[in-house]
């Protein structure tokens, strides 16, 4: 265990980035490098430590929030589940500090980290049995704006599919059972989420070792390539649509390709979530 914590801190007590679905990636961080996380009210004053934020609960109490961060003479801030980029990061000021944005916003946060919405944190605990991939295409979820509407009138035309439309966010399977079919699949198309392209589905589908297709829109009908932005560029074999209706024309390419296609995007997200552990230790101890 290392003696470097992270503290999991807000202005408001009541709200915690541990209890939020998007801080599954950063848990693993943690984890994978040994670093107690605790869930604190004030930090304490310290050399060095990591300290997690949820941005919307924080938002307008940035001042405050930044002198906190100057009891940690090195800190590496993380603020996390701020889809519409509420808190005001540029009012940190702290001589010493990283700071890593969940879901960045282009020409706004280019001197910070990117940080990927990553895996909710329960998926660890519903992990299925691998089993015999027998669904060419699977997609469940809330149908909640355009592209989602696009992407159902296509899924009710594909063979050996799946489509399972929900009344809202959590409102479908429960984990285990959303798991256990997105594991027997091998395509998930990715749709944008509700605020920002990034979702929670791009990254479960590779966990299950489903091969994710990525969206190029987000819900207000703006083209952008996000997850090359958010990733560099670096994302191994990944395939995006402009329009769902590409969707029957993207599938057999996919299909043949797999899962050769399905492992190199697999070992990527492997190597990115490594990556990321061993970027924020460097950090820390800078």
């Amino acid at each position: 265990m290392s003696d470097i914590k992270a503290y999991l801190y807000s202005h408001d007590p009541q709200h915690c980035s541990a209890d939020k679905w998007d801080y599954g990636i950063i848990r693993e961080a943690f984890e994978r490098k040994g670093i107690e996380q605790v869930r604190v009210e004030k930090l304490p004053v310290v050399e060095r430590g990591f300290v997690v934020i949820p941005g919307p609960q924080n938002a307008g109490c940035e001042v405050e929030v930044s002198n906190e961060l100057k009891n940690i003479s090195r800190v590496v801030l993380f603020v996390n589940g701020d889809e519409h980029a509420t808190f005001d990061i540029d009012k940190i000021n702290h001589p010493n500090i990283e700071i890593w944005v969940q879901y960045p916003q282009k020409n706004k946060h280019e001197k910070y980290n990117k940080l990927a919405q990553g895996s909710p944190q329960h998926i660890k605990n519903n992990i299925p049995h691998y089993p015999i991939k027998d669904c060419d295409v699977y997609f469940a979820g809330q149908i909640n704006h355009k592209r989602r509407r696009d992407l159902g009138e296509v899924m009710e035309g594909i063979e050996h599919a799946l489509y399972k439309p929900t009344a809202g966010f959590t409102k479908g399977d429960k984990p285990k059972e959303y798991y256990r079919l997105l594991s027997k699949t091998k395509i998930a198309p990715c749709p944008s989420g509700v605020v920002c392209i990034d979702s929670f589905r791009f990254y479960e589908a590779i966990e299950m070792m489903a091969f994710p297709v990525a969206d190029r829109v987000n819900p207000k009908g703006v083209q952008q390539d996000y997850y090359e932005y958010l990733f560099n560029d670096d994302v191994n074999n990944m395939v995006s649509v402009a329009s769902w209706y590409e969707l029957n024309s993207v599938i057999p390419t996919v299909l043949k390709n797999w899962p050769n296609n399905m492992h190199r995007l697999v070992c990527w997200w492997l190597k990115y979530k490594r990556d990321f552990a061993n970027k924020i230790m460097s950090q820390v101890n800078a």
